[in-house]
């Protein structure tokens, strides 16, 4: 076993948060030590998460048409896909989704809306909904609307949403190489402004962009330093019609590589094996606990890409010997 990076591991595990020095070195390793990182990667999760594995689902209430140009988005209007054009749930499609969800088990569901922002029609019809899922069918909410005001957020907080979800995508650096069309400093704005409301906030990004190590360490701090609980980590599955169409897939053990970093960086933060989990993977996938992930998204689709269903990705987590967290 390399000693220094049980000597990291134990310090993490003792309470320490470890300085970019050494989230340098753990990244220098490369594939050489994966066995290693995942050891204790997993006693990092057993310390701070025990057994308790967090399984959320989304639904997209509007999918594509979306006015930016985000280069891995298959629902920008501007990318030769099958979302160009914006396609709206109506809310009793809302309503049963998240009760299909409860009845399956899953204990977190997710509302997101493609686009830059969120209208004034639209918040007022979020406010209607979200009581009613929290409410009566008695599941958290969770949302995802783009850019979004102190008002809103707090509006938003008051009809009963408990966490926000904007990602970060990438770092600073390398953002201005996938989006053009706004800035990263509003992304961070809007993080900070759910905050400030009192949300939770589900933050995390997107791997296999292009971005390299140096990139991921920048997010992975910046992620810390804004106080997240939640990060989704995302695996780019190439669609066809983007601008990133013909980039190359991670291979399953960078993945996990990558989970295990981020468990050393973030101790204490949920990590959400999300997009590309199911399809970049494959016979891996629940190799993700053992890499120090807490929560996934589940569901057969997860809203451009295919995923799997809860009840098989229940099963893999009881047959792992972890507990699937549920909300009856």
């Amino acid at each position: 076993m390399n000693e220094k990076i049980a000597k990291i591991g134990q310090e993490i595990i003792n309470g320490k948060l470890i300085e970019r020095d050494e989230i340098e070195f753990l990244f220098s390793l490369g594939d050489c030590c994966l066995e290693d990182l995942m050891y204790w990667a997993n006693r990092i999760r057993e310390k701070f998460f025990g057994k308790k594995i967090k399984v959320c689902s989304i639904i997209p209430a509007r999918l594509g048409g979306c006015s930016e140009d985000c280069k891995f988005c298959a629902q920008s209007g501007g990318h030769q896909t099958a979302y160009s054009e914006p396609k709206y749930m109506s809310d009793e499609e809302i309503l049963e989704a998240a009760k299909a969800a409860k009845q399956s088990g899953v204990g977190h569901f997710g509302i997101v809306y493609s686009g830059r922002s969120l209208s004034e029609k639209e918040l007022v019809r979020l406010e209607k909904i979200i009581p009613k899922i929290k409410n009566e069918i008695g599941i958290d909410v969770c949302g995802g609307f783009g850019i979004i005001t102190y008002e809103q957020a707090v509006r938003l907080k008051n009809a009963g949403m408990a966490r926000y979800n904007h990602n970060l995508e990438t770092s600073e650096k390398h953002f201005k190489n996938i989006v053009t069309k706004h800035d990263y400093q509003s992304r961070v704005d809007t993080v900070k402004t759910a905050k400030k409301a009192g949300l939770g906030l589900c933050v995390g990004g997107i791997f296999g962009l292009g971005e390299n190590d140096s990139d991921r360490i920048d997010m992975a701090l910046l992620i810390r330093e804004l106080g997240v609980d939640m990060t989704p980590m995302n695996f780019l599955s190439p669609i066809k019609g983007t601008p990133l169409e013909n980039t190359p897939i991670l291979r399953p053990r960078e993945i996990l590589r990558l989970i295990a970093l981020y468990r050393f960086v973030l101790p204490k933060v949920h990590l959400k094996a999300a997009g590309g989990r199911y399809l970049n993977l494959r016979d891996m996938q629940s190799w993700i606990f053992y890499a120090g992930a807490t929560s996934i998204i589940s569901g057969d689709k997860y809203l451009t890409t295919a995923g799997r269903s809860v009840e098989e990705d229940v099963r893999m987590i009881r047959d792992l010997g972890l507990e699937p967290e549920f909300k009856f």
